[in-house]
């Protein structure tokens, strides 16, 4: 008899001679291979060295059933002659048969062959695709950081030798004109002495000629007595004129000396061997830098703060947008109020009351934020510097709930009728979703950080939609147990976090591409309402309904 995916041993042929072309019957099965196998191959089996070790079972041993027509054949990491074929579900991984005997013995192990059916199809399978996708992206990013950082080095050296070069140059001619000035004065110094002293050199020379005419005179009456006579007594006349004059020429005769002197700042310089300039350095990054995907983190339960205001009751805070790096906007629709909770301080800055129940709220600048009024078919426009003003509204239909702003574009779910709009700022409709056998009770809505498609959250359809901005439907997730989902968020990996405030694992993620809406566990949250994610950050924050014993209060966790 047959059973679906099992043939009885009577008509299990040998696995390795069918991969062949061959048909014969399997006289026992290896344990190691996972297949059955013929008493040929039974033979190569055991003269082979790879597998002379294998475990085999023979007739009356052997499983009484075919196994996948795909065995597994990856070999071992650890153990590598043997192939994998069991799975550990306590620690997640696969191994061979001595893997478990070695480390799994006290853990729940099954066939591999037992837990693979329909895996091409998992949505587990599916994940690893797409982290592998994110990882291929990231690394891509990385890719294109590095680029940039190579072309920014080359660009930098170039920068800072010109620099130098320029500094340099600044130097020389600095220095140059130091030594022109240096030089200037030498010459003008010697200019006032070389002269003088030449004068008085020309007036040396005329008295020694002129000695050398009394000598010669002397010299000419040293055989006439009476001339002699004269002739001396002149001479010792000029001779003292002539010695007034070597004096006075001898007072004269001095100069300048010069001494040339290195700048005490120059020769500290040298002395110490001092550079003329620094380098300093900053690290510089660009854009593209990895980002983990929200399946690759954990949510770290940092704290919870209370978010009411003075004199006002139980709260149910239907939306939160981030505002600053230490402040949070808040839509509290029981009590009519939006609010700035300051979650670093953990208090309430400012409170505006309003003459409506706001729901859901958005960022739209640095100083603006926008809510629904869904009784008034308004979209409230506030101030959100300095306290929160009334800025301006637009006129909409009643019932509008969901609201999310990005790029200049703005997204709002209706409840009845129910419908999804894409509006410009000024609230003109650029597209409409208004089919009733798709939408029933769309509460939340939001864009991706690409503008490309939107995310609406069903509470009677109980599904989470994924639509382009044109509104043609792209996919739709629900969970097994029909869980309401709430509000939601989209990160940048383009998974969607759902908060689902009836289902024991209070907070959902969709991946791109999967049908299947898995489990994100964080602690402390008993009913989750509405979810804001600070990727800069790292940060969630999320809020609870009314009925729950923490409705008043924000939590944060951290992602990591």
């Amino acid at each position: 008899m047959e059973v679906s995916g099992r043939k009885e041993t009577s008509a299990i042929s040998c696995q390795p001679c069918q991969r062949d072309g061959d048909t014969a019957q399997a006289e026992g099965y290896c344990e190691n291979c996972n297949e059955f196998i013929c008493s040929s191959c039974i033979k190569a089996h055991r003269k082979l060295a790879v597998s002379t070790n294998h475990v085999i079972k023979f007739k009356d041993e052997m499983p009484t059933y075919q196994t996948q027509s795909d065995p597994c054949t990856e070999l071992c990491d650890v153990h590598a002659n043997e192939i994998v074929k069991f799975y550990c579900h306590v620690h997640d991984t696969v191994g061979c048969g001595d893997c478990m005997v070695l480390q799994h013995t006290a853990c729940k192990v099954q066939l591999v062959s037992d837990v693979s059916s329909n895996y091409d199809n998992s949505v587990y399978l599916s994940l690893t695709k797409h982290r592998i996708d994110n990882l291929r992206k990231n690394i891509a990013s990385c890719q294109e950081e590095i680029k940039c950082s190579l072309k920014a080095a080359d660009q930098i050296k170039a920068e800072i030798v010109q620099e130098i070069k320029l500094f340099r140059k600044e130097m020389d001619d600095y220095l140059d004109k130091m030594e022109a000035d240096l030089l200037q004065k030498v010459d003008e110094m010697n200019d006032i002495d070389v002269p003088s002293q030449k004068k008085l050199q020309d007036q040396c020379e005329a008295l020694s000629n002129e000695m050398k005419e009394f000598q010669r005179k002397l010299d000419q009456c040293k055989d006439k007595v009476n001339n002699l006579f004269v002739t001396s007594k002149r001479v010792q006349r000029k001779l003292e004129k002539c010695q007034k004059i070597n004096e006075t020429i001898s007072a004269k005769s001095q100069i300048n000396t010069l001494n040339f002197k290195v700048s005490e700042d120059f020769d500290t310089l040298k002395k110490h061997n001092t550079p003329f300039g620094s380098l300093t350095t900053q690290v510089k990054t660009f854009s593209g830098q990895c980002k983990k995907c929200i399946n690759d983190m954990k949510a770290h339960f940092v704290k919870k703060l209370n978010c009411q205001a003075k004199n006002e009751g139980n709260c149910s805070i239907k939306g939160i947008t981030i505002i600053s790096v230490a402040e949070i906007l808040l839509a509290d629709c029981a009590n009519k109020s939006l609010k700035v909770l300051n979650y670093k301080d953990g208090k309430v800055t400012s409170t505006l009351k309003l003459s409506d129940f706001p729901f859901d709220i958005t960022t739209i600048s640095s100083s603006s934020a926008a809510t629904c009024l869904p009784s008034n078919g308004k979209i409230l426009f506030v101030n959100t510097q300095s306290g929160l003003t009334e800025s301006h509204s637009l006129d909409v239909r009643k019932g509008c709930y969901g609201i999310d702003h990005r790029n200049g574009v703005l997204a709002v779910s209706f409840i009845k009728p129910p419908a999804v709009q894409v509006l410009d700022m000024e609230g003109h409709i650029l597209h409409e979703v208004r089919d009733t056998s798709i939408l029933k009770y769309p509460r939340f809505v939001y864009l991706s950080t690409d503008n490309e498609y939107m995310f609406v959250s069903d509470l009677d359809n109980r599904a989470v939609y994924k639509f382009t901005l044109h509104g043609e439907l792209i996919s739709q997730n629900k969970t097994e147990n029909n869980d309401k989902p709430a509000g939601l968020t989209v990160t940048n990996c383009g998974c969607a976090v759902v908060c689902y405030p009836k289902k024991s694992d209070s907070l959902g993620v969709i991946v791109p591409g999967t049908r299947e809406i898995l489990p994100f566990n964080a602690q402390h949250v008993l009913k989750p309402l509405y979810i804001n994610i600070s990727e800069e950050q790292n940060k969630m924050f999320i809020s609870e309904i009314r009925n729950s014993m923490d409705s008043n209060l924000i939590k944060i966790f951290e992602l990591k």
